[in-house]
């Protein structure tokens, strides 16, 4: 009986959903960002360093104005701010453009650090009251921005509370501490590492997310290519079950019964037809019309079926006039080489394979020779069926004769049709 296709689509759809739950409940081992992603993976990752560019443009804008209104007393500052902000917006188009970004990032995130060590040492010790928050304050996020995009996620960690500590201790260092400067800087410190620890977690989940997402889909299309694959396993016995019934065994019975000339002559026409059905079940391609085809097409179609299985072969056109001979005939020479060109690919590794096609007045004959051991051919057992069923039955149902000639020197095999002989 054929297979249900419906219940194998419901069965691989149902599967893909449950693979699609498991990656919403789990998280994937290792997200270092330029790991090899999937496509969500890739996306996820495109959308953070768009996010982080717009982030860092949006706090680098706010560090900017508080250090101009630093510099009307610090001037020595503005060299060292502008050294920042423009590495940072260096960092901001390449994580937009999506080219540098990793590298760009990871400067950053290094130099971004050691720019308030810098402030702590060129700023000299003032009261808290000439300014709250100082510039450094507002682009510690985004130096975990930057270690999101370039480093996994021990780096990211040491990035989202490093940096908050170097600020902690240059403030107190440029203002003398006191019980009103611990205050805040508890509060800002406080602020800093939970928007930075906040902002390590959502694009570690994110990106487990997609990763597992990624994972789902490659197993749901596993699965759906299982099961379609089954179902065309079983279409297939189906039709050569249907074909053993309809035709070789209906020519079997026609032959069993045959008494006159004239019965012997039509169950011989039924068999060569199942045969020929047969011999043909593998492939796709439709049979067609039996209009004749000139014997150099021959030669051009076997140069392509050999290319489709893999072998870059020129095959010899006849010389001279040459006959054309019916297209069924012609189709079973070329599907009978081709199967003799695959056997000496797989058994003589294609030592000196040559193929020609010679003709007569009524006669096309295809010539695959190689040079490799040789076999022999009663010695091949009787379930193996990839000379006696593609070459021997295919060729004999279509009126043609074979001959296989093996050496030690190699082996030749001869495939030719007389449109003579079959008339």
């Amino acid at each position: 009986m054929a297979p249900d296709t419906a219940a194998l689509a419901r069965h691989a759809e149902a599967a893909g959903a449950a693979a699609i739950e498991r990656a919403w409940q789990q998280m994937a081992p290792d997200q270092a960002p330029g790991r090899r992603r999937g496509f969500t993976g890739a996306l996820l990752d495109r959308a953070i360093e768009i996010t982080v560019a717009v982030g860092s443009l949006v706090m680098g804008a706010q560090a900017a104005a508080v250090a101009w209104q630093d510099s009307l007393a610090r001037a020595h500052t503005l060299p060292l701010v502008g050294g920042v902000l423009l590495l940072l917006v260096a960092m901001a188009v390449a994580c937009v453009a999506g080219r540098g970004a990793r590298a760009l990032a990871a400067v950053y995130a290094v130099a971004m650090p050691l720019s308030i060590v810098a402030w702590a040492v060129f700023t000299p010790v003032a009261p808290p009251s000439l300014i709250e928050e100082p510039w450094p304050y507002f682009l510690l996020a985004t130096a975990t921005g930057a270690a999101i995009v370039a480093w996994g996620l021990p780096a990211q960690l040491a990035v989202a509370t490093v940096p908050a500590l170097i600020f902690a201790a240059a403030r107190i260092a440029t203002t003398g501490g006191g019980a009103d400067v611990w205050a805040q800087l508890f509060y800002d410190v406080s602020i800093a590492l939970l928007l930075s620890l906040t902002f390590v977690v959502v694009a570690t989940m994110l990106r487990g997310v997609g990763a597992g997402v990624d994972e789902a889909r490659r197993a749901a299309v596993e699965t759906y290519g299982r099961a379609t694959s089954t179902e065309a396993s079983e279409r297939e016995l189906v039709e050569i079950a249907g074909l053993m019934h309809d035709s070789v065994l209906a020519a079997l019975l026609a032959a069993a019964r045959a008494e006159s000339p004239r019965e012997r002559e039509l169950a011989v026409a039924m068999a060569r037809e199942a045969l020929n059905r047969l011999a043909d079940a593998e492939s796709d391609e439709p049979v067609g019309t039996n209009e004749d085809v000139d014997a150099r097409a021959i030669a051009a179609e076997l140069e392509r079926a050999a290319a489709q299985v893999g072998v870059a072969l020129t095959v010899a056109p006849p010389e001279g006039p040459a006959p054309r001979i019916p297209a069924r005939a012609a189709r079973a020479l070329v599907l009978a080489a081709t199967q003799a060109v695959a056997n000496a690919v797989e058994h003589a590794d294609a030592r000196g394979l040559r193929v020609r096609v010679e003709a007569t007045a009524t006669c096309v004959r295809v010539v695959v020779s190689d040079e490799g051991p040789g076999f022999d051919l009663e010695a091949i057992p009787a379930d193996r069926l990839g000379i006696r069923g593609s070459i021997f039955a295919r060729v004999a149902a279509a009126g043609g004769d074979v001959e296989v000639l093996p050496g030690p020197d190699g082996t030749r095999v001869v495939i030719s049709y007389d449109s003579g002989a079959a008339t």
